[in-house]
């Protein structure tokens, strides 16, 4: 014969809370996994699915690395006069001109006068920071930014202008 837990035992009085504070923290986790999938579709909604060409000129382009075709797309703006010099943050500390000039060999002309590396951006924070110094350092006082759709959130909110006067 199998013996039945009985309800009135302490034991039992000891399992109820348990399983209540269980059941909190299973619920809160669920909510909190519903909450961030309705935040990343938030996200996803507000993206742009298409490039566009900037609406104005501007003093000078920034392009932050990462994404297979930005340098390029940012050395089209720059060859169309968006801008008048380029700045390319986050490039790694072993390239160099000659190895974007073999990526882009149109643009060699380009990028012997008008565009600018930084090697020591290694995150968006880091970015800004290097973009803010270069900017100031030529008197720029518009920029264009070229990053992926998914990116230009936390791009704009670093090179936002409250933190752009730091």
């Amino acid at each position: 014969m199998s013996q039945q837990p009985d309800d009135r035992s302490p034991n039992a009085a000891a399992r109820q809370p348990r399983g209540m504070v269980r059941a909190a923290v299973v619920a809160t986790l669920a909510l909190g996994f519903v909450g961030a999938g309705f935040g990343f579709v938030a996200f996803l909604s507000q993206l742009r699915g298409v490039e566009v060409k900037p609406a104005r000129n501007a003093d000078g382009i920034v392009v932050l690395t990462g994404g297979s075709s930005r340098v390029s797309d940012a050395m089209e703006l720059l060859a169309g006069g968006y801008g008048k010099r380029l700045l390319i943050s986050g490039v790694h500390p072993t390239n160099d001109v000659s190895d974007i000039s073999r990526m882009l060999p149109d643009n060699h002309k380009l990028l012997n006068c008008c565009v600018d590396l930084d090697r020591s951006a290694v995150n968006t924070r880091s970015n800004a920071a290097e973009t803010r110094r270069w900017a100031r350092e030529r008197g720029f006082k518009s920029l264009i930014v070229v990053t992926s759709n998914y990116h230009m959130p936390r791009a704009i909110v670093e090179l936002s202008p409250c933190r752009m006067s730091r």
